[in-house]
């Protein structure tokens, strides 16, 4: 072998340093058979493997334990699912419980494993059709067959000696296996039973002792042997059933560089990566043009005592110590539908309630859309909603305004009635208690709460990403017929080039 060749020394080195410490397992069983105590260490070895047996037990019910926790839905991408995805994920995770164990050179069954996971997740996504495994395009294809090859790369440079045991090491050891393997094992097995049947002829009672401890550890083996197996099996059921939700739920039809190409271009930004296109909406004097003030840290959009109309203004917020915000500014809320189309553009929303508004149709007519959109939604998630309740200041009793309040322990009547105030806007517009924020902007006077506003907007950001992945897959995968003209032209063109060249 050129490896061994290469590390003599190494290896000569090696012997001669573990020499002492093998030796003193012959020498011990030496020591045994001259002093007669071989019986006494093999009913202590039986002995030990009996006392492990609860152990066994132990550990069935931890694997158990953890099969659930899969089931559960706990061994999730760290990117998330949406509603389609993790009904994929369920299918596998109980197909991965149904498999039985592979044996660690049964690789023509773990192939067979594998189509038939990647099968069941085409299905899924594909059902009724005769062949749903070729529902995917060319670059689908190579895409996937890149990012396994990187999984599986971070995986095997973990494994010791990786780096250094080449291809040829090891089809050198299998050819080795493949030529000596049966006879030595046959020699071995033949060896063992003439020992075993001498050894009974000769000391029935250390061989029965020997027999036991033997039983005892071959089973405790056996059954740690079927839980490896069985954990890899999972795994690589597991790992190929993400690679196929990512494939057929339409996660590769786009790289991440042509996400974030067209991420900058949806942002209208030239920015590096560029930021979450933030919804502000909310009713007519509701402070949404304070509270956008009052986020970007200077004066981005005119506060006056008339609504403005007009068109959705895009503003580019950038504060020093927290992420970029692309706010796009609403109108006043007063047509569902309007609100809808630019919800659907959105990353995250946040609802501009004020504190004191006396009525709430508008606001939560125009939730219910929203969410009669989101029901139909399989592949796309909602954008997050957070609410900032302005107005804070101006609750009973209205001459006082002594800030900080603990909106969650509340002291005094100012911060009871914050809190009242918050859990009634969080009920009408049926969002959580914590994805409403209290905030306040009185005029010549600090803003309260507004860093506990940008907290909560920084806390949703993951969220907001992931929305806005899943909504420029399904506006970019299929370009329109004048880009594939474009991309057709321009192959062609570099084709003629390097014919004319050679």
């Amino acid at each position: 072998m050129i490896w061994a060749r290469r590390h003599w020394l190494e290896l000569i080195l090696a012997v001669l340093l573990a020499l002492p410490w093998l030796s003193l397992f012959g020498l011990g069983l030496l020591w045994l058979w001259e002093n007669h105590r071989v019986l006494e260490w093999a009913v202590a070895a039986a002995a030990l493997g009996l006392v492990g047996w609860p152990i066994r037990v132990l550990l069935r019910r931890r694997a158990r334990a953890r099969a659930a926790a899969l089931a559960a839905g706990e061994d999730r991408p760290e990117s998330g699912w949406n509603a389609e995805e993790a009904e994929a994920w369920a299918k596998v995770v109980r197909f991965a419980e149904e498999a039985s164990p592979l044996d660690f050179d049964a690789l023509e069954r773990a192939e067979e494993l594998s189509r038939q996971t990647i099968d069941l997740v085409a299905t899924h996504f594909h059902p009724g059709l005769a062949d749903p495994m070729a529902r995917v395009t060319l670059p689908e294809a190579l895409l996937v067959t890149e990012q396994v090859a990187h999984r599986l790369r971070q995986w095997v440079i973990q494994l010791p000696g990786s780096s250094r045991i080449r291809i040829s090491d090891a089809l050198w050891l299998q050819r080795l296996v493949d030529r000596y393997g049966a006879a030595a094992q046959m020699a071995y097995d033949v060896g063992e039973t003439i020992y075993r049947v001498a050894r009974a002829a000769t000391n029935p009672i250390q061989a029965v002792a020997q027999e036991g401890q033997r039983l005892a550890f071959g089973a405790t083996g056996g059954f740690l042997g079927n839980n490896l197996r069985r954990a890899a099996t999972a795994r690589l059921i597991h790992e190929t059933g993400r690679a196929a939700i990512d494939l057929y739920s339409g996660r590769l039809r786009l790289s991440s560089i042509e996400l974030a190409e067209l991420a900058r271009a949806d942002a209208e930004a030239a920015e590096p990566e560029a930021p979450p296109r933030l919804l502000l909406v909310g009713q007519a004097k509701a402070g949404k043009s304070s509270l956008l003030n009052a986020l970007a840290g200077a004066a981005r959009a005119h506060v006056g005592p008339l609504p403005s109309e007009g068109p959705v203004r895009e503003h580019l917020v950038t504060v020093d110590g927290r992420p970029a915000l692309n706010i796009a500014d609403m109108p006043p809320l007063t047509d569902a539908g309007r609100f809808l189309r630019e919800a659907e553009r959105a990353d995250m929303i946040l609802w501009v309630a004020s504190a004191t508004q006396p009525g709430r149709g508008s606001d939560v007519a125009a939730l219910e859309a929203l969410r009669g959109w989101a029901g139909g939604q399989r592949s796309r998630r909602p954008p997050p909603i957070l609410a900032a309740m302005t107005h804070a200041d101006l609750l009973r009793p209205a001459s006082e305004w002594a800030p900080p309040y603990d909106v969650d322990a509340p002291a005094g009547a100012k911060a009871r009635s914050i809190r009242a105030a918050r859990d009634a806007v969080a009920a009408t517009l049926l969002l959580p208690q914590e994805a409403v924020i209290p905030v306040a902007l009185p005029e010549g006077a600090p803003a309260w709460n507004v860093d506990l506003l940008w907290e909560r907007l920084v806390a949703e950001l993951d969220s907001a990403r992931r929305a806005r992945n899943e909504r420029l897959l399904d506006e970019g995968a299929v370009p329109s017929a004048l880009v594939e003209a474009n991309r057709a032209l321009r192959g062609g063109w570099r084709l003629l080039k390097s014919a004319v060249k050679q």
